[in-house]
């Protein structure tokens, strides 16, 4: 079973890859965030879970602070922050 640490980085990651690839002018520059916030959560160098894509970035990142929600001992304050930031940035 896949710690939920890693199942959160994954739903970060596939918001990078979902921004990174979405050819819109601010998708560069909100994936980089997104990069930024998993280097916050995942200061052990954890591998990112496979997880499946949600449809949206937005969503990603939503099931992502669904299963930080559950281990908020392992999330590092500024990620709350900077996830908040970015959930707003996307509407």
């Amino acid at each position: 079973m896949t710690e939920p640490l890693a199942l959160a980085l994954g739903h970060v990651r596939n918001a990078v890859w979902q921004l990174m690839g979405n050819n819109q002018p601010d998708g560069l520059t909100l994936g980089l965030e997104c990069l930024d916030l998993e280097a916050i959560l995942n200061p052990a160098d954890t591998e990112p879970g496979v997880v499946p894509c949600e449809a949206t970035p937005a969503q990603s990142l939503a099931a992502a602070r669904s299963v930080l929600e559950q281990i908020p001992d392992q999330v590092a304050p500024a990620a709350w922050a900077v996830l908040t930031s970015l959930t707003a940035k996307m509407g």
